[in-house]
């Protein structure tokens, strides 16, 4: 995977929207979606450029202003360009869209994962089967998502685990809830519990 793609299911959890909108920014043409094997399993999944929560962002946020589907295209072309330093973009004569304002907080978080995930977060065959966990210990991103669903705080775990960084809980946090474990469930039918 490359530095600058996300899941669509992480650009979903980013940007704040449903991964229905980033599927259907790719199905208009606007983002290219690409299956490719993950940095931490080896399953493919859909990726996409990491300016497209910027992207979703903008539109998240500019609901009651429609934009035609050439100036969505350009708009993220606009984003692209703008690279690490979002600026502004003008969708009509007169109009200005403060692109670094809308999205600052979703593309700051974003840039946050990333950086985060390829400096802490890691898949080793020989530790836990290849399941992901935060490098140099045998905390599971799964359960570290575990712990935050059953009511502890990220102070909770930095004061348990003061030698791993804040970032490295919340890239593992962002990492389970977007990519849920495959398959059968083990035993029985949770659903009825």
């Amino acid at each position: 995977m490359g530095a600058m793609e996300l899941t669509v299911r992480e650009a979903a959890e980013l940007s704040g929207v449903s991964a229905r909108s980033i599927e259907k920014a790719a199905e208009e043409g606007v983002v290219t979606k690409k299956v490719i094997q993950g940095s931490l399993r080896a399953i493919p999944s859909a990726h996409v450029p990491m300016h497209v929560v910027a992207y979703a962002s903008v539109l998240k946020h500019t609901q009651g202003f429609h934009m035609s589907l050439s100036t969505k295209k350009r708009l993220f072309r606009c984003i692209r360009e703008f690279g690490d330093e979002l600026g502004a973009f003008e969708p009509t004569p007169g109009v200005r869209l403060s692109v670094d304002t809308l999205a600052a907080e979703e593309w700051a978080r974003a840039r946050n994962y990333v950086a985060a995930k390829g400096a802490y977060l890691e898949s080793r065959a020989d530790i836990l089967g290849g399941e992901p966990i935060i490098k140099g210990t045998r905390i599971t991103c799964r359960s570290v998502l575990g712990r935050i669903e059953d009511g502890d705080t990220l102070e909770d775990l930095c004061d348990d685990y003061d030698d791993i960084p804040r970032e490295a809980f919340e890239a593992a946090i962002i990492y389970a809830r977007t990519h849920p474990p495959r398959g059968r469930p083990v035993k029985g039918k949770p659903w009825r519990a």
